[in-house]
């Protein structure tokens, strides 16, 4: 009698995943957007996404230069799940010195990914946490603008004014008089941080109102707002509507003064060279980078049989070896982005784009154009509109597009409408699908809370391949966030997407993160019906089936995931933190068709993870992770430990050594460990220039009752970054 068994399931899936985690044909771009801004005597940097994310936590270093934030990257649909890694430098400015972003996908440890930002001076009180919605993270730190109380370089010397004062109010106010107040207050801060320009677009909603308690003192207000702007004859044009409308008003001798300077001020010959009104100069910055790396892999497997002789009973151990190349190619990235402002006006164009050039014969040569669109915005309408090759990541497009969506506010700050056409890059079963679609959004209809509406259809090969409605819920404070997604399908009657994710932290030394994810994966359509069909699209698969039965069919073949997590966060001191993770997370089955089989549920699948962060323990920015979970499933039951560092040596050299160990229980009776050890080296030649490599080492064991299999595997990659 001959046993044999074949080539270990566990070993081809770690080979799938460790290639599909470096595969450079699925690159696309994850950092969206950047932006710098002063608030209450601190700078805040909002970290924007091409994708969902979820904070889970965040270390710095004591030295406060570096900042390493973990995270997830939340929904199936998600572009930014094929990001290996990117980066994005800010070059400095009165609000921030100059820093570098980099996220790492974390090849090692699927779920969770990695952005460092590292600055090139220290930044007091640096901590980082949720953003404004779930597709951003929110940096803080104490650094108060330079120079901000003065007019801008170039404006015309004046004698500068303090702040005009405040209406006093005795007595409740009524309802139009409350919501001035509201506008005014954030007029008054963004004047007081020196962000003259919000504060003038706040006070023109002010005075765009039908006159109330604070008409007046906001008319006055925006003169001191536009003389700080060096815009000197629309300041004193401010100035003279003041004195016409409240001549007796108490700050007509305030404003008498001010205009008598603006006037000395206008004579006097001006470094602006416009003799009188000081148009702004436009504002241009360009950033991106050029990458090559070459990306390696091989594998060898070797099986071990026991036979047996069905006559004499003597057995015989037979061995196998395989070897194999499983990635041989360079791929060249390039990303580029150029934005300017002008006024009200803000416009980016962004393009990526990514080749690879396979050694291995049947891989051959591919390009991927990730990203290609402009961006425009106007301030003061709040009209947005961004057309080309894009990521959506909310609305209900389902992912990579080529199109268009645009929006603009209502008449207030607080309603924005928008539209949303396109079609899916990578269009799957049913060939092209196009949508088209409508947005609601209420930015704040509460200073914390935000909500959203959208309506979506989506054809493919002439049939509505879905057609849903969905609503997004925002609550954001300095300490406190909760996100919330439903997206329902109306053609189905089928819940497509139902999540909600938080985090909740309390004095900075204890933090607490959830997750409950429900989603169709993939995303419910008509065309999930093709799968394992010969028909190209659901047209022809309705001249042998019924619509209703189509619609069954899909249904039955887009199985269920869900996922729900807890996580804490403990800061002992400035060095050490310590969290612990509980996940459950379980996938239905299918059902059968004539052309597939049937696939079984996986059932829940419990995962317990703790981890321990040491910052700067030797040297100001080393870091050191020290994770161990355990997993339980009715399939397989799993430890795995794991190390991992990063260690700096000098102003050039970045080394990040690791070590994780994987041992797992098969209900069938085999056992399988693999030992991974891992390193990343990174020289910094110049500001801009970066030589980098990594290396990946599997050595997997898998041991069964009459065979035993040894997988080695190799992943590398090696290569050089520019970044301007």
């Amino acid at each position: 009698m001959i046993r044999r068994r074949n080539t270990s399931r566990l070993a081809g899936l770690c080979l799938a995943l460790a290639l599909a985690a470096v595969s450079p044909a699925a690159m696309a771009q994850i950092f969206d957007d950047l932006a710098v801004r002063a608030q209450d005597g601190a700078t805040n940097v909002s970290v924007r996404f091409n994708a969902d994310v979820r904070f889970k936590r965040a270390a710095v270093s004591p030295d406060d230069t570096l900042i390493t934030i973990y995270f997830e990257i939340t929904g199936l649909n998600s572009d930014g799940r094929s990001v290996f890694e990117e980066s994005r430098a800010w070059n400095g400015s009165d609000l921030a010195p100059p820093f570098k972003m980099r996220y790492f996908s974390g090849a090692n440890q699927p779920t969770e990914k990695r952005l460092e930002v590292t600055f090139s001076a220290p930044v007091r009180g640096l901590k980082a946490g949720p953003g404004e919605d779930e597709q951003s993270f929110l940096l803080t730190f104490q650094t108060p603008p330079a120079g901000a109380g003065g007019p801008p370089r170039g404006a015309p010397a004046i004698a500068e004014a303090p702040l005009p004062p405040a209406t006093p109010v005795s007595g409740p106010l009524n309802e139009a008089d409350q919501a001035q107040a509201q506008i005014l207050r954030k007029a008054r801060e963004a004047a007081g941080r020196g962000d003259y320009e919000t504060a003038v677009a706040e006070l023109n909603r002010v005075l765009n109102m039908p006159p109330g308690l604070f008409t007046q003192e906001a008319q006055e207000l925006i003169g001191f707002a536009r003389e700080r702007l060096g815009e000197i004859a629309r300041a004193k044009a401010e100035y003279d509507l003041y004195l016409k409308l409240y001549p007796d008003g108490p700050g007509a001798e305030r404003v008498k003064v001010r205009i008598a300077a603006l006037a000395s001020a206008q004579a006097a010959p001006s470094t602006a060279g416009t003799g009188g009104a000081r148009a702004r100069k436009p504002v241009t910055t360009q950033w991106g980078g050029v990458s090559q790396y070459y990306y390696g892999g091989k594998s060898k497997i070797r099986d071990e049989f026991t036979t047996t002789d069905p006559v004499t009973g003597a057995t015989q151990i037979d061995s196998q070896s395989l070897s194999s190349t499983d990635q041989s190619a360079v791929v060249t990235d390039v990303n580029y982005n150029l934005r300017h402002r002008a006024g009200a006006w803000d416009t980016r164009v962004t393009l990526r784009d990514t080749y690879r050039h396979s050694f291995i014969q049947d891989q051959p040569a591919r390009n991927r154009l990730s990203s290609a669109y402009v961006d425009v915005r106007h301030e003061t309408s709040r009209f947005a509109t961004r057309l080309g090759r894009q990521t959506a990541v909310s609305g209900g497009v389902l992912g990579r597009f080529d199109g268009g969506i645009a929006s603009i506010g209502l008449g207030t700050d607080k309603v924005r409408a928008g539209i949303e056409a396109g079609q899916l890059v990578e269009p799957g079963l049913g060939g092209d699908k196009r949508f088209y679609g409508a947005t609601l959004d209420a930015d704040r209809i509460h200073d914390s809370i935000g909500i959203g509406v959208f309506g979506i259809e989506q054809q493919a090969g002439g049939q509505v391949d879905r057609r849903a409605v969905g609503a997004e819920f925002r609550y954001f404070t300095a300490n406190r966030s909760v996100f919330g997604l439903i997206d329902y399908d109306v053609m189905f009657d089928k819940l497509n997407i139902g999540s909600v994710q938080g985090n909740f932290g309390w004095s900075g030394k204890f933090a607490v993160n959830f997750l409950y994810d429900y989603r169709r994966a993939p995303s419910l359509q008509l065309s999930n019906a093709l799968l394992g069909q010969p028909q190209a699209n659901v047209q022809q698969l309705l001249q042998t089936m019924t619509r209703d039965q189509v619609i069954v069919q899909s249904i039955g073949l887009t199985p269920i995931a869900r996922a729900s997590s807890l996580g804490v966060t403990v800061t002992f001191s400035p060095k050490w933190q310590a969290s612990a993770d509980y996940r459950i997370s379980s996938v239905t089955g299918t059902i059968a068709t004539p052309t597939l089989p049937a696939s079984d549920a996986t059932g829940n699948i419990r995962t317990v993870s703790a981890q321990v962060i040491g910052t700067g323990v030797f040297s100001p920015t080393d870091v050191f992770v020290l994770n161990a979970s355990r997993l339980t499933s009715r399939a397989y039951n799993a430890w795995m430990f794991g190390l991992s560092t990063r260690l700096k040596f000098g102003d050039a050299w970045v080394i990040e050594p690791g070590l994780k160990y994987y041992a797992q229980d098969n209900a069938s009776g085999s056992t399988s460990t693999r030992l991974s050890p891992v390193g990343r080296f990174a020289y910094h030649r110049t500001e801009h220039l970066t030589f980098e490599a990594e290396f990946n080492l599997e050595r997997t064991r898998t041991e069964a009752q009459a065979s035993n299999e040894d997988l080695l595997s190799l992943f590398y990659y090696a290569g050089y970054r520019y970044d301007f």
